[in-house]
């Protein structure tokens, strides 16, 4: 009988955020102990919606025509002319089906979703739950019953929890200037790169995230415990995902089919987790965000750690690897279980806009000792990342280093030209006319006036 998938995915969890000693995370430590971990692993996007239909079609965003998360931006379903993991697996006879998160923009075609649904659960005054959390309740409930019954053929089951993404809210809950709240309890440090003073070395759209990202808006004003106390909601909100891991995987233990299932983890994106004094993700294409946690568990229990530069568009080939399933022609990705895979030397990944209130085209090439990234109109970063892993200092403008910028130019002209990327044609965009923006001095905590989705 071919395997079972389980692929299980958490929502803005950061490399940076596994493992660590300031989140408890007994579930997720259950899989990575016998699994094939890989330590390089990058989104195709650090936003939601462009991240997961790439990911279900093996495509690049644009590739698949969803580049945003809608708004006042075009809203578009993924091109229809690409064949999704759902359509490959039923197709092969797989029973197909997926609980929790979609926001795939229809990418998520050939599986049948359960609706996403809000438990009525509550959490510690610190650290509330908002939508996010109490639809991962229910999550864990239903894909839990559904394991619990006997498969009468192979499945592909799907199960995508929201968390970490309540940290977003706790972001809008704890706007402007505040104390934190009491029952807080210790906190964890800033991050190594928590100063940010090579601010005024980096691409517009990244110098002025604050002028274009609501989440960073409401950070003006906090102090630096406050930026402690969001580094600990985050934390609290994985170790809350974690929990509902573990009923999943319960329920998989116990149906006695785990023997047969291969379990794949990993996150859309991640978190700026104060890096920069920043918050979320936005815009910025740093390794916070860009760079996931990603394990394979194989019912032999293979255990090792791959450190050559994946993507999550290798997860589609990778699906039909497990199963013995031939590959649709045009994947953008890999097998990440084949021998050939060390001979990779770099992934790439974009960047367009959240809601379209703002535009700033960006495109990231990421090797394991080098990243690159490049907007449209004015920014360019290097980064050596043997030496510099917290990206504190762009290399770009350094004549020292341009040779390795003309090698990594080369890297990325080549790979537009391969996937036929309109990115050197784009324009970046502003819509917001409101006084200040994006002219008060440099510096998130300098910010002026609304951020642009509350200008208009």
């Amino acid at each position: 009988m071919q395997p079972n998938i389980l692929f299980i995915t958490a929502d803005q969890m950061s490399f940076r955020a596994y493992p660590s000693v300031y989140a408890q995370t007994p579930n997720l430590n259950r899989i990575a102990q016998e699994a094939v971990v890989f330590d390089r692993c990058y989104t195709p996007c650090p936003m939601c919606q462009p991240a997961r239909a790439s990911f279900w079609t093996g495509r690049y965003p644009h590739e698949t025509t969803v580049i945003s998360n809608g708004g006042v931006f075009r809203d578009e379903a993924v091109n229809p002319t690409l064949v999704t993991v759902g359509d490959v697996f039923r197709t092969a006879g797989y029973e197909t089906v997926h609980f929790g998160k979609k926001h795939d923009a229809g990418a998520l075609r050939g599986f049948t979703c359960a609706e996403e649904k809000m438990a009525d659960i509550t959490g510690p005054s610190a650290f509330p739950y908002t939508r996010d959390t109490k639809v991962d309740r229910y999550t864990a409930d239903v894909a839990a019953e559904w394991l619990a019954k006997p498969a009468g053929k192979p499945f592909f089951a799907a199960v995508e929890f929201v968390n970490p993404h309540n940290i977003c809210e706790w972001v809008g809950i704890n706007e402007g200037v505040h104390d934190n709240a009491a029952d807080m309890g210790n906190l964890p440090p800033l991050p190594e790169n928590y100063a940010f003073d090579d601010i005024a070395n980096r691409p517009h759209a990244v110098r002025y995230i604050c002028c274009s990202h609501r989440r960073q808006t409401q950070t003006t004003g906090w102090t630096d415990d406050n930026f402690c106390a969001y580094v600990a909601a985050y934390y609290h909100y994985i170790e809350v995902f974690d929990k509902e891991l573990g009923r999943v995987l319960d329920a998989l233990e116990a149906s006695g089919q785990a023997e047969n299932t291969v379990i794949v983890f990993t996150a859309d994106h991640g978190d700026h987790m104060a890096a920069r004094g920043m918050t979320t993700k936005h815009a910025a294409l740093y390794e916070e965000v860009m760079h996931v946690p990603l394990f394979v568990k194989l019912p032999k229990g293979e255990t090792q750690h791959v450190d050559t530069p994946v993507s999550l568009l290798d997860l589609f080939p990778t699906f039909c690897g497990i199963a013995g399933i031939e590959a649709p022609m045009g994947l953008c990705g890999q097998n990440l279980l084949n021998d050939n895979l060390a001979m990779r030397e770099a992934v790439f990944g974009e960047w367009h806009t959240e809601w379209g209130y703002t535009v700033a085209p960006g495109r990231m090439v990421a090797m394991k000792e080098w990243k690159y990234n490049r907007f449209i109109g004015d920014g360019e970063e290097l980064f050596d990342l043997i030496n510099d892993p917290y990206e504190k200092r762009n290399l770009a403008h350094d004549t020292a280093y341009a040779d390795m910028l003309a090698e990594m130019r080369e890297r990325l002209e080549a790979h537009i030209k391969a996937t036929d990327d309109d990115f050197f044609t784009l324009s970046p965009n502003c819509m917001v006319k409101s006084e200040g923006w994006a002219a008060h001095p440099v510096g998130y905590q300098n910010h002026v006036g609304p951020a642009a989705p509350d200008a208009l």
